[in-house]
């Protein structure tokens, strides 16, 4: 057949595959973003329907408070500890895998196996980071 041919479909993979990541990624922070937006809203709609019942506005909490990876310090440390603990351990399993699949393969040449090893190297260090701006409990 005309389009199942490699020259056809190994481009579309190199290429689609990435183009599809991408995408999924930016609809993805939209979302989030409309869903926090949205959360914000009913928050503060709660807060000005409670003060205008009478409720003294110092016995509410502020509308940032509602939850959200951005709304406090220690929220966001947390936040962002995490994904780089995700990164980290996709990282560091990914490069174990490449350099010992590499290393093990006749079909790899001898310098491709280190690349692994670079990756699991940043993993590592993704892994530390999370580690060293995790929140601690004062």
């Amino acid at each position: 057949m005309c389009c199942l041919d490699e020259a056809f479909i190994v481009p579309v993979l190199v290429f689609g595959i990435p183009i599809v990541a991408i995408a999924g990624w930016l609809l993805a922070r939209v979302i989030r973003t409309i869903s926090a937006h949205r959360l914000l809203e009913a928050a503060v709609r709660e807060r000005m329907a409670l003060v205008a019942r009478g409720v003294d506005p110092a016995r509410i909490p502020a509308a940032g408070a509602y939850g959200g990876p951005g709304t406090d310090a220690a929220g966001y440390d947390r936040y962002r500890a995490q994904g780089l603990l995700v990164w980290g351990l996709t990282l560091l399993a990914g490069g174990v895998t490449f350099a010992l699949v590499a290393g093990t393969l006749d079909a790899w040449t001898e310098g491709d196996w280190p690349l692994g090893v670079v990756a699991a190297a940043i993993g590592v260090a993704l892994l530390v980071s999370g580690a060293i701006i995790w929140p601690r409990k004062r």
